[in-house]
């Protein structure tokens, strides 16, 4: 469990702490207190990912089919858009670091179509779904959600809930959103047993376990780890979360397959806590999913299920702007910055390279043209953007919500910046989330700014392309809760302490010197 912070600061991404480019020392003296802030937060969710889950066995997905050391079980094969784990990383098919930002669900909303357009615009690439069990396991029917079959209401009346995940997954898959099922249950209040959850956990799974984009199973902290062995033997390559109460400030709940995990719930939707833990996810490449507040003093994830049965169902409000921000979808390298600053601009240092653990591991190998996906959202540059490369090229448009940089042949780094046009094209938005609009294996899309100088390459294919891949079968270990320095140092320690303890980690993963200074494109 100790290794899953070093991990994650290897990762590169806490490279970035923000606001940290510079000393503390060269900081004004009325910032530095915000930004000794942040830190605790910061060296609190490093904490996180130190205190809790079990270990998983959840390998990297491979392109060409070939299993792992180890394996899958049999029948392992995941289908298209399916994430592996490697270490503290998320990995795609083509072996990059992929980071999901989305919106948790409650039961009973169905998206419109401008829903799903408008959370495509904003750069969101997966969807939490809660999904109510009953006792005894069952999957009833939910109000709101598209309609169950008849042979389903006839055959299975206490499941026909079933049917409705799987049309309501792939009515976001097929927009390219990954999408993670939470279980919860139908009456406020009520803890699901393990043994509920368990039967729940393997309908569910014999269901979705071979539909693209399924990211997962979300079940309480604290279950057995018996709900691990249920998942693997019906479903082998997707994992099993486990989200509670940080234990860095209770009021956040966080999701974990150690030493993997993602932000579940906010402490409010404060602009302060908003921009504290974005920025925060952004310092250690965390996934995140949003969840609204439900207007009654809750929020969509931890209000009770409506719409089971009969009911009215809940509407979803409306993203804060704040969320709305540029982020790597897809990094084709180790990453190694990540910065998004007060001004708009977001950096993004990487070696074209892919991830490698402490024991000199690796995720595989790069294939040449591999495209780094970031989404940059038009509310966040509403005038445009421009772009500067060094040691790679664009190969998307000018005005792309997608932005698709390739290293240049023997770039040993490529940094990317992003920032906010004067008068450029107006940003178009992307039908399909995540990489997909940049799978074209380096080459450059038509009027992109890159075209004259770009070179072909294999095709990657797209996200209803039938990509293969092997994860390992999911299998948990109890180890001991960790209970370590973090768990009451954090709580204790003063300012100064903290920003010592964080610089002391830090330090020799500081941002380098680049290549010379790199040349904007696109209109301004």
């Amino acid at each position: 469990m100790r290794g899953a912070l070093t991990h994650i600061v290897r990762s590169g991404f806490a490279r970035s702490i923000p606001g940290w480019s510079r000393s503390f020392g060269r900081v004004p003296r009325d910032q530095r207190r915000h930004r000794v802030r942040d830190l605790v937060i910061v060296v609190g969710v490093g904490g996180m990912l130190l205190a809790t889950g079990a270990s998983a066995g959840w390998a990297v997905p491979t392109p060409d089919g070939a299993a792992p050391a180890g394996g899958a079980a049999a029948g392992g094969a995941a289908p298209a858009n399916t994430l592996g784990r490697f270490g503290p990383y998320l990995v795609d098919a083509a072996h990059r670091v992929v980071v999901v930002r989305g919106i948790s669900l409650p039961a009973g909303v169905t998206p419109t179509d401008a829903n799903l357009a408008t959370w495509l615009g904003q750069g969101f690439t997966g969807v939490r779904l809660a999904v109510p069990v009953a006792t005894g396991g069952r999957v009833p029917a939910v109000a709101g959600w598209p309609r169950p079959t008849a042979s389903e209401q006839a055959t299975s009346p206490a499941d026909a809930g079933l049917g409705q995940v799987v049309a309501l997954t792939r009515r976001f898959t097929d927009r390219g959103l990954r999408v993670v099922v939470r279980l919860v249950p139908t009456v406020a209040g009520r803890r699901l047993s393990d043994a509920t959850l368990s039967v729940g956990l393997a309908a569910l799974a014999d269901r979705l376990r071979a539909e693209p984009g399924v990211f997962g199973y979300e079940v309480p902290a604290g279950t057995g780890p018996a709900l691990s062995d249920t998942v693997a033997a019906h479903d082998p390559v997707h994992p099993l979360w486990r989200s509670g109460p940080a234990r860095f400030d209770p009021a956040v709940t966080v999701a974990l397959n150690d030493p993997t995990g993602y932000l579940t719930g906010w402490k409010d939707a404060s602009p302060e806590a908003i921009d504290t833990l974005v920025a925060t996810a952004d310092s250690f490449g965390l996934s995140w999913f949003y969840d609204p507040p439900d207007g009654r003093g809750a929020t969509v994830g931890t209000a009770a299920p409506v719409g089971v049965g009969s009911g009215s169902a809940p509407t979803m409000p409306a993203t804060p702007a704040r969320l709305v921000r540029p982020y790597p979808a897809a990094v084709a390298g180790t990453p190694e910055l990540l910065r998004y600053d007060a001004a708009g601009v977001l950096t993004l240092g990487l070696r074209p390279v892919a991830v490698a653990l402490p024991d000199g591991s690796t995720a595989g190998v790069l294939a040449a043209g591999t495209a780094t996906a970031i989404n940059v959202p038009a509310a966040a540059y509403p005038r445009g953007y421009q772009v500067a490369v060094t040691g790679g090229r664009v190969t998307s448009a000018a005005d792309s919500g997608l932005l698709c940089v390739v290293a240049e042949p023997g770039a040993a780094r490529v940094e990317i910046q992003v920032r906010p046009a004067t008068a450029g094209p107006q940003v178009r938005g992307v039908t399909i989330a995540g990489a997909t609009g940049c799978d074209t294996g380096g080459a450059p899309v038509a009027g992109g700014p890159a075209a004259a100088s770009a070179t072909g390459g294999t095709s990657r294919g797209t996200s209803g392309s039938a990509a293969r891949a092997v994860a390992g079968a999911a299998s948990e270990s109890e180890q001991k809760p960790y209970s370590g320095p973090l768990l009451w140092v954090l709580p204790l320690v003063g300012a100064a302490a903290a920003a010592g303890l964080l610089a002391a980690v830090t330090r020799p993963w500081r941002r380098r010197p680049g290549p010379a200074a790199p040349t904007w494109s696109g209109r301004d």
